[in-house]
């Protein structure tokens, strides 16, 4: 992984909810949008429900989750962590057990 790419990792996992929420998505499996808002929101991990999108949008734009939208009727976004992501959470609960 570049420097740049890992810095921005970094940041992004630092910020409040990122690391909770692929937590949940990876014990879950497969979770839809719904799920996520409700976990953050019952969990205080969010003020509002603005915040989740950017939560969401951050963890697919670094690879983290896979997003896969259903077309049929109703329209059910789902999402799963990605290899990816699970390396990631592996390293960030080495770096938590030191």
């Amino acid at each position: 992984m570049k420097r740049e790419d890992f810095l921005r990792l970094l940041r992004m996992m630092s910020k409040k909810g990122f690391y909770d929420v692929l937590a949940f998505v990876e014990e879950k499996g497969t979770v839809g949008y719904s799920d996520i808002l409700k976990y953050c929101l019952n969990s205080k991990i969010v003020e509002s429900r603005g915040t989740v999108p950017k939560i969401v949008n951050g963890l697919d734009d670094l690879g983290l989750v896979e997003r896969a939208v259903n077309a049929k009727r109703p329209v059910r976004t789902t999402y799963t962590v990605t290899p990816r992501g699970k390396d990631t959470l592996t390293n960030f609960r080495r770096i938590e057990e030191l």
